[in-house]
């Protein structure tokens, strides 16, 4: 979202892509012009400032964009809360299940224009927009309809005759989600599906730099809840988040970001003392044992670290290949990255699309360009460019694997957030288990070995909220998904999600005397 067009004489696209693009975007745009979403109705920012979204590849206008401010938070605050209080609130657990279940099915009938909206805003591979964002967008939608029904069970407390003692799940009120631009459409479901499950309404704030799919979304949201139950105020973090972190009328915060924001978003919440859950980043090992499946273990390392351009917060970024195995992996990992396309996002098959923006791009080829004055050896890509003539001035960012990485270069130690792979050796597993700890960051890890109890003891002893054996980014699967460290606080994607979007409370029935002082 830009308050200024775009600089279109950076770009130099091709006539069939810009065609490609620009007839993508006739057939899957709802609109030229989009608002906020506030109390059901579609409506234009307090002060009428407008921003304009950009297609990722080719850097033209897809749509105009709303950029909001403190005014249109406390409509849509307040919208929320009488949705809360009124028609959204008084709905039974079955019928907010029910609800949910056909957004499901409405969003089964529009994954192919919801993915294709993340390819063009996002730069995502059409491919994992569809198969894998836009499954998972759906499968969160289904699985908290299905944990709806159970919200308010609650437990009975044993105690003596005289008493009867149970607890009951309750919603918070009004969530204030904020979400990330690397998975955009995927993101609402993390958010929405648990906190709507659990009976709360919601203010939603989609990233400034992709949110047309998460008004697409949003679209087939309003059109199945009451009005005010799923509310979303585009625009800049420092106005819109700002607003949101800080307002009264929030009665629970989310974010997925970065751990800047999730550092600002906990101080703003200090204030008010409103109850907080983030996933912000990571800087995961992926640890490859002598014993383990070459073949499979370079096709997660693949995944792990170029699935989405890079732009993952589990990315797998620091690679632990043993000392026995290192010169064969990296020669098998180099045919590997060779047979991975980087191009269109739209095209059929495309393993690899742009960086979100240029601002990015450059910020990934400065880690680079770091990495190799600390020592670092760039053994594949480390080019700005090098794609096809019909794509040059486009943000793209080729893969990169550097190794002779020092484990306290900046490059092993902070988040890239793009397709640059660091490489580690290591021969004790003492020390590897070590070094793979000394992070501030505890989001994934990755484990590579056919020995079971090397998997067990390794899964223990790292300190990461989620632990891969044998495979790498899985999130199909509805297990918590969530942080350690400065990775952050709560967890996603399961029945943890739903308990951090409602509170416990204790009700104590006196069946004898009244207790006495004394």
């Amino acid at each position: 979202m830009q308050a200024e067009y775009y600089d279109r004489n950076r770009y130099d696209i091709g006539d069939d892509v810009l065609e490609r693009h620009r007839s993508a975007a006739d057939r899957v745009l709802s609109r030229d012009q989009y608002g906020h979403l506030i109390d059901g109705e579609w409506v234009d920012a307090a002060d009428g400032e407008e921003g304009v979204a950009i297609d990722a590849t080719t850097g033209e206008a897809l749509a105009t964009v709303q950029i909001g401010s403190a005014a249109d938070v406390d409509r849509a605050v307040a919208a929320a809360r009488d949705a809360f209080e009124g028609s959204w609130g008084q709905l039974s657990p079955e019928q907010r299940a029910d609800r949910l279940a056909e957004i499901a099915d409405r969003l089964e009938d529009r994954k192919t224009e919801i993915a294709k909206v993340d390819s063009l805003e996002a730069g995502k591979p059409n491919l994992h927009a569809l198969f894998v964002d836009c499954e998972v967008l759906i499968g969160q939608f289904r699985h908290f309809a299905a944990l709806a029904r159970s919200v308010d069970e609650g437990r009975v407390v044993p105690t003596g005759d005289e008493k009867h003692v149970f607890t009951r799940r309750e919603p918070h009120g009004v969530v204030g989600a904020i979400s990330a631009w690397n998975f955009p459409a995927m993101f609402v479901a993390w958010k929405l599906g648990p906190a709507l499950a659990a009976g709360n309404a919601v203010v939603f704030k989609p990233s400034e730099r992709a949110t047309l799919s998460s008004l697409e979304v949003a679209r087939v949201c309003d059109r199945v809840l009451p009005p005010g139950a799923v509310n979303v105020v585009t625009g800049l973090g420092e106005d819109v988040g700002a607003a949101m972190t800080a307002h009264e009328g929030v009665d629970k915060l989310s974010l997925t970001g970065s751990r800047a924001a999730g550092v600002a978003t906990l101080e703003s919440a200090a204030e008010t003392i409103t109850p907080t859950s983030l996933e912000l980043g990571g800087k995961s090992p992926n640890i490859v044992f002598p014993d383990a499946d070459l073949e499979r273990a370079i096709e997660g390392t693949v995944v792990s670290i170029f699935f989405n351009s890079g732009q993952q917060c589990t990315a797998g970024s620091r690679l632990y290949l043993h000392e026995d195995v290192r010169e064969e992996f990296l020669k098998r990992l180099e045919e590997a990255i060779d047979g991975l396309s980087v191009g269109d996002p739209l095209g059929p098959t495309t393993d690899i699309g742009p960086m979100i923006d240029h601002a990015h791009a450059a910020t990934v080829r400065d880690y680079v360009e770091t990495a190799v004055v600390e020592g670092a050896t760039p053994v594949i890509g480390g080019e700005s460019d090098a794609v096809g003539d019909d794509l040059q001035g486009a943000p793209f960012v080729q893969p990169t694997v550097l190794t002779d990485v020092d484990d306290e270069a900046t490059v092993g130690c902070e988040e890239v957030f793009g397709p640059v792979l660091s490489v580690f050796e290591w021969s004790d597993r003492e020390d590897v288990l070590r070094r793979a700890n000394d992070t501030s960051y505890g989001l994934a890890a990755g484990v590579w070995t056919e020995d079971l109890r090397t998997a067990h003891e390794f899964a223990a002893k790292l300190e990461a909220g989620t632990v891969w054996i044998n495979t790498y980014n899985d999130l199909f699967d509805p297990a918590p998904h969530g942080g350690y460290k400065e990775s952050g606080t709560g967890r996603e994607l399961a029945q943890e999600a739903l308990d951090d979007y409602s509170q416990v409370k204790t009700v104590k029935v006196n069946l004898g005397g009244v207790p006495k002082m004394g």
